[in-house]
C-alpha cells in the first residue's frame, strides 16, 4: 500500500513540474496574442487620450494620429526605459518624434515600470495643455 501511495505521488510530481517550469502564463498569453495598440489622437493642443497604460515587458504598437496641424511627440524617458523597435529608432531625434499628417507608428517594449510625461515640443502647445503620462506598470 505504501508502494502505491509512493508511485501516485511521484507520478503527480512529474506531470505538475513541466508546468511549473514554462513562463508565467499572462507574460505567454501576451506575446502570443501579439502587441498592444494604443491609438492616440493630436489635435487642437491636446492628446487624447492623455494618461495611457502600459504594461513592462509587453510589446506596444503607439498609432500616433494627427488629426490637425503639425504636432510632436517627446518621451525621451518612456524612450530611454525602452526597447525600440529599429524603425521606430530612426524616427526619434533628440526624444521626440515629428507626427505629420496622417500620423506615425512607434513600436516598444517598455521594460522599467514607473510614469513618464510625454509633451509636444511645438511652440506653445505644451503651455496650452499639449501634455499627458504614460504608467507603466
Amino acid at each position: 500500500m505504501l508502494r502505491t501511495g509512493l508511485m501516485i505521488a511521484a507520478a503527480a510530481l512529474i506531470v505538475a513540474l513541466p508546468a511549473s517550469s514554462t513562463p508565467s502564463s499572462a507574460q505567454a498569453s501576451a506575446q502570443e496574442a501579439g502587441p498592444m495598440v494604443v491609438e492616440m489622437q493630436l489635435k487642437n493642443f491636446d492628446f487624447t487620450p492623455s494618461t495611457v497604460h502600459l504594461r513592462r515587458g509587453v510589446p506596444v504598437v503607439l498609432r500616433l494620429v494627427d488629426a490637425g496641424g503639425s504636432h510632436s511627440f517627446s518621451a525621451p524617458e518612456l524612450f530611454a526605459a525602452s526597447t525600440l523597435d529599429p524603425t521606430t529608432a530612426a524616427l526619434i531625434r533628440n526624444g521626440k518624434v515629428e507626427v505629420r499628417e496622417g500620423g506615425v507608428e512607434l513600436r516598444l517594449t517598455p521594460n522599467t515600470a514607473g510614469s513618464y510625461a510625454f509633451r509636444c515640443t511645438h511652440f506653445m502647445h505644451s503651455a496650452f495643455g499639449m501634455k499627458g503620462t504614460v504608467i507603466v506598470d
